[in-house]
């Protein structure tokens, strides 16, 4: 699990829940984060990542906004409410205006990661934990 006020080292093996109707996405992040060491488990529906979260303990969630049944925004509003210190970061391939962006922040959203992005803007916001 994430340790209190420190910054995630590049070594640690983290468990990470990726959330996108996209099979291409979360194939990106599968060969991204398995070649880091990082355990990954993949969600293609908000219900199914609603049921992993309750199951197991993840240290990042990577969160698509865009999905069809629900949302990204509820499956946020759904897992915040589960006790945990699990980072999310949001995806989206769509321009948020900032008044957006910082709602989002104030109720718990850690990153937000903008399509598209590369291996390194993923490395980052784990990083930056």
């Amino acid at each position: 699990m994430l340790r209190k006020n420190k910054k995630m080292k590049e070594q640690e093996h983290l468990n990470i829940l990726v959330v996108d109707d996209e099979e291409e996405i979360c194939e990106m992040f599968k060969k991204w984060l398995y070649l880091e060491g990082h355990r990954v488990k993949f969600a293609s529906t908000g219900k199914s990542a609603i049921d992993l979260f309750k199951k197991e303990n993840f240290d990042i969630v990577y969160l698509d906004i865009v999905m069809p049944g629900i949302s990204g925004i509820e499956v946020f509003e759904k897992i915040r409410k589960i006790p945990s210190k699990t980072k999310i970061v949001l995806i989206t391939g769509e321009l948020l205006d900032n008044k957006i962006l910082e709602e989002l922040k104030q109720k718990g959203i850690s990153k937000i990661l903008k399509k598209p992005f590369k291996i390194e803007d993923v490395n980052a916001t784990i990083n930056s934990f």
